[in-house]
């Protein structure tokens, strides 16, 4: 009797989650749903049509984790999905022969990496270093540096690609230039014996600032 009366609360529950009337809250997949529900909500994996479609996962009534939203108008993105938009890595197809990979924030395309830029290494007098992109339509790099709080005019530096590639450089009275940049580039730049490392992988003209410190008697 009690083994029974289990099975019947287990049938009763699932029916329940999948029956009641579960709302959708985005407005153009809002007018059939079936899947999971929690407190009146899509919730779980399910699958909801209205203009469009999605099928995949679902949190508080809005498309939430990984799953297939595809238009009316024949596009498809598989991906990642938060609080109902394109979010994190995906892809979108447009035609079959038009495809795009990348990752998403807020509905908007990043591009192919998820950051645009990565620091990794710099020497102990190096305080700090900040990249910026200030230009979407000149691919260049321009390197500041500062050491103890005075900007160096026309500052030397060794420049040393370990991937990627530039044109020219251009010596400036606050900074050194590099033009007509390949990305992602990664490069190695040293200013005396400091240096900083870095990989940047969203092209545009960037500004590389750099503040060294000079700690009395480490020099």
């Amino acid at each position: 009797m009690k083994k029974q009366l289990i099975l019947f609360l287990s049938i009763l529950t699932l029916h329940t989650t999948y029956s009641q009337d579960c709302k959708v809250l985005l407005k153009t997949i809002n007018e059939t749903y079936e899947g999971e529900c929690k407190k009146g909500k899509a919730n779980g994996k399910g699958s909801a049509t209205g203009i469009d479609t999605y099928v995949g996962e679902f949190k508080k009534g809005l498309p939430h984790g990984i799953g297939t939203y595809t238009w009316k108008d024949g596009r498809i993105y598989e991906g990642s999905f938060v609080k109902g938009k394109k979010e994190g890595k995906g892809k979108l197809t447009i035609k079959t022969d038009s495809i795009i990979t990348g990752y998403w924030n807020k509905d908007t395309y990043v591009g192919l990496f998820e950051k645009p830029y990565k620091k990794i290494s710099k020497s102990q007098n190096v305080a700090d270093y900040s990249l910026r992109k200030i230009q979407d339509d000149i691919n260049n790099l321009r390197f500041y540096v500062k050491t103890n709080q005075e900007q160096v005019k026309y500052p030397r530096l060794t420049i040393i690609v370990i991937s990627g590639q530039y044109q020219t450089q251009l010596n400036s009275n606050d900074f050194l230039e590099l033009t007509n940049v390949t990305y992602p580039i990664r490069l190695k730049a040293s200013y005396g014996q400091d240096f900083i490392e870095v990989e940047i992988f969203q092209s545009g003209l960037w500004e590389i600032k750099t503040d060294i410190t000079y700690i009395k008697g480490l020099n």
